[in-house]
């Protein structure tokens, strides 16, 4: 996990909890399957970090080079989020990770 905080700027670390937060909300809503979450997430993580990385544009010296930047560093928090996601389950700390409803016993 180190060698991912390295890579990730400071202005885009929220980014990563946002996404996770995204990634809880698309898991409870029982008709998007599940196999689709990290793909949504990547799709809003870069979207999101290019919008951030175009908004602060004085500071790269083109806007291909901010798109790049926001295309990598969204790539790299859905990353994070996805690692934070698997951790806390299967640490036992990320609630019920589960849509079965459990079993009716009669």
């Amino acid at each position: 996990m180190d060698q991912i905080l390295q890579y990730v700027k400071t202005e885009y670390a929220i980014l990563a909890v946002v996404l996770y937060c995204l990634g809880r909300v698309l898991k409870s809503i029982e008709k998007f399957p599940n196999q689709y979450i990290p793909l949504a997430l990547t799709g809003c993580g870069t979207v999101l970090a290019c919008l951030s990385a175009l908004s602060r544009s004085a500071e790269y010296a083109n806007w291909a080079a901010a798109v790049f930047d926001g295309l990598v560093q969204g790539i790299l928090c859905t990353g994070l989020s996805v690692y934070l996601n698997e951790l806390l389950s299967h640490l036992g700390l990320g609630g019920n990770t589960s849509r079965r409803k459990p079993d009716k016993k009669e």
